[in-house]
């Protein structure tokens, strides 16, 4: 049984976004599979889930839907279920993998600033961006990596990372974005300083739930805000309490969960 200490940092974890049931199993499937052929019980999934507060029910809608999809397999184990990532699932995990487990941002990363011509009409610019480019005016935009034009007569300039004005962060990184990150930085080093649990699940929803938060905001950008914004910005520092959570509360053993 957990102790009520260790249920109120899982509330308070739990409390820092929205938990839609279907992408959390996608988070526990990607986390504790950790090859294609590893799968995870029916049992062991509800166990963690549960404690997060997701009712068999909503599993079971969102198991249905992630068959449907084609993101995850199941087959039978006796009476239970398992399930793993299906080939797409895994595929679409794989490519996130390098984000969402990093423990620091890109290295020589630099940030562009790009203006186009005055007599190039704004929708015209927008449509020659990147998509990891922010546009912050109608014909200005923020780039991350090699500094390459979109088309002929533009200009760039080369920025420093952490000198960026205000204005100029908050257009990269938005006041929900780092909201969400701020929230994820109180509720994960609030477990970090409480013990570990002995126990397994409840050490197992602690890991999930600071990994699916994390993987929820990470996804919402690119390398743009750590290559602009520097070591102190609120993404980055999440990037820090998550990944010491990570090591702390380890993946369970096979078996571990019940």
């Amino acid at each position: 049984m957990q102790t009520p200490d260790t249920q109120s940092e899982i509330d308070r974890l739990a409390a820092c976004g929205p938990l839609r049931t279907w992408s959390v199993i996608v988070t526990v499937l990607g986390d504790f599979c950790r090859s294609r052929d590893q799968r995870v019980g029916g049992r062991e999934l509800q166990a963690v889930l549960g404690r997060i507060g997701l009712t068999p029910a909503s599993t079971r809608v969102a198991l249905h839907r992630l068959r449907r999809d084609g993101w995850i397999e199941s087959e039978r184990r006796g009476r239970d279920a398992a399930y793993r990532l299906s080939a797409m699932g895994w595929r679409e995990t794989e490519a996130a993998r390098g984000r969402i487990y990093a423990t620091a941002p890109p290295v020589g990363t630099v940030v562009h600033l790009v203006l186009a011509p005055p007599h190039m009409a704004a929708p015209d610019f927008a449509a020659v961006l990147p998509p990891e480019a922010v546009q912050i005016a109608p014909r200005t935009a923020l780039l991350a990596g090699a500094a390459k034009t979109p088309a002929s007569g533009f200009w760039t300039a080369r920025l420093e990372a952490g000198a960026a004005p205000r204005w100029l962060a908050e257009a990269v990184a938005g006041p929900d974005l780092r909201e969400g990150y701020a929230r994820l930085i109180e509720a994960a080093n609030a477990a970090l300083d409480a013990p570990v649990p002995a126990d397994a699940v409840a050490r197992a929803a602690l890991r999930v739930l600071i990994l699916h938060h994390w993987r929820r905001l990470r996804l919402r950008h690119g390398d743009l805000p750590d290559s602009l914004l520097g070591e102190d910005w609120e993404g980055a520092r999440a990037r820090r309490a998550v990944m010491s959570a990570l090591t702390r509360f380890e993946h369970p053993a096979p078996g571990e969960l019940g």
